[in-house]
C-alpha cells in the first residue's frame, strides 16, 4: 500500500464509474495487507465512491458498532461473491460528501491499516473502526473560525511547508504534510519527520509534546521546529499564505489536495476575513530529537505506560539548534 495518494485512489474510483448492466457494485482490488483486504469499489446507481475493507471469516459485526456520522456511511456488504466467507466492511461517500475529502481519508484509514496489520497483537479490525470513529466526528463537527492558537499553528505548518516546497521536491512537499492527518509529526520528508510548534506569546516557549511518538518514533531523523512570532505590519497573514500556496499547487496541478488538506485543518474560506493579522518570524530554531534532547523514550519507559503527552520548555533547552540550510541538508534537499 506504501505510495498510495489521494490522486492514486481516485483514479481506480473514476475507473470504476461507468456501470455495467444493472449492477450495484463495482470493485478493483488494491492491496492486501496480511489477512485483510483492500477494494476501491463504486455503489450504484449514484455512482458513488466507496473503500472496502475485508476481513477473513464470517465476524458477527453488530451494526450498532459501526460509526455513523455526515460525509460518508459505514456499512457491511453482503451478498458479493468477492467478499464470501469474509466480512467486508464498506466506507462509502454520502453525495454531500466531498470527493476531496474523502479520498484524503481513504488513504488515511489505509495507512492506519498497514501500521495495525505490522504490529503485532493489535486488534486491526478495532483500530480500523477507531480511525473511521475519528474521521466521523470531524465531519460530523461544527465548523467554527479557527481559534488564535490554531491560527498560529496552522501558520506555522504553512511556513515549513513553503520552505519545502522551494527545494528540489518542489510541490510533491504536499505529500510530506501530514499534520492534517494527525500522524505524530506534521511532516513526514523521506524516511524522516519534522514537527513544528509556533507561539506568539512571549515569556517561555512553551512546546505541548502530544504523544511519546512525537519525538520518539521510527523514523529518522526527527526535528522540532519551533517558530516564534510577532505582530509586523511588513509580516504576512494567514490568508496571503494560504494564496501564495494555492498559486503554486494550481500551478503544479494538486491545488485540490491542498485545499482538501486545508479543510481538515478547519480553514474554510468563508472565515477568512478573520485571519488577516500579520505576523513576522521574530525566532526559528530547529532541536533534533537526538542525542542530549530532553524526551520521553518508549524504550526507556515502563511497559505499563501506554500513552502520555509533556511540555516542553523550549527556552529552557541546553542543547544546539540549527538552522533551515543544515535542516534541509539533512533530509538531502536542494
Amino acid at each position: 500500500m506504501t505510495g498510495w495518494t489521494e490522486d492514486g485512489i481516485a483514479r481506480a474510483w473514476r475507473a470504476l464509474a461507468r456501470q455495467e448492466a444493472a449492477e450495484d457494485w463495482r470493485f478493483v482490488h488494491l492491496t492486501k495487507m496480511g489477512a485483510v483486504s483492500v477494494e476501491a469499489g463504486c455503489h450504484f446507481p449514484l455512482g458513488r465512491e466507496a473503500l472496502i475493507v475485508s476481513f477473513p471469516g464470517s465476524w458477527p459485526v453488530n451494526p450498532a458498532r459501526l460509526p455513523e456520522g455526515k460525509g460518508f456511511d459505514v456499512s457491511r456488504i453482503e451478498g458479493q461473491s468477492v467478499f464470501v466467507g469474509k466480512t467486508a466492511i464498506a466506507l462509502v461517500r454520502r453525495s454531500e460528501g466531498s470527493p476531496d475529502i474523502f479520498a484524503i481519508m481513504a488513504v488515511d484509514v489505509l495507512r492506519t491499516l498497514e501500521t495495525a496489520a505490522n504490529s503485532r497483537g493489535r486488534d486491526v479490525m478495532g483500530t480500523f473502526l477507531e480511525r473511521v470513529k475519528e474521521w466521523q466526528a470531524f465531519m460530523s463537527r461544527t465548523h467554527r473560525p479557527l481559534s488564535s492558537d490554531a491560527q498560529i499553528g496552522l501558520l506555522g505548518e504553512l511556513w515549513m511547508l513553503s520552505l519545502l516546497t522551494d527545494t528540489s521536491l518542489g510541490a510533491g512537499a504536499l505529500d510530506c504534510w501530514q499534520g492534517p492527518l494527525r500522524t505524530a509529526q506534521d511532516f513526514h520528508v523521506r524516511g524522516g519527520a519534522i514537527e513544528v510548534k509556533s507561539t506568539v506569546r512571549t515569556g517561555s516557549f512553551l512546546a505541548r509534546i502530544n504523544s511519546i511518538e512525537q519525538l520518539d518514533c521510527d523514523r529518522a531523523p526527527i526535528f522540532l521546529c519551533a517558530y516564534r512570532f510577532e505582530e509586523d505590519t511588513d509580516g504576512i497573514s494567514l490568508v496571503d499564505l494560504v494564496s501564495e500556496l494555492r498559486e503554486r499547487f494550481r500551478l503544479a496541478g494538486v491545488q485540490r489536495g491542498f485545499e482538501a488538506l486545508l479543510m481538515v485543518m478547519g480553514y474554510l474560506e468563508e472565515h477568512a476575513q478573520l485571519y488577516s493579522r500579520t505576523l513576522a518570524i521574530k525566532d526559528a530554531r530547529i532541536f533534533s530529537s537526538d542525542g542530549d534532547m530532553p524526551r520521553l523514550i518508549r524504550a526507556s519507559l515502563p511497559a505499563a505506560i501506554r500513552s502520555a503527552a509533556y511540555v516542553l520548555d523550549l527556552d529552557a533547552l541546553e542543547v544546539p539548534s540549527i538552522g533551515v540550510p543544515e535542516l534541509l541538508n539533512e533530509f538531502g534537499l536542494e
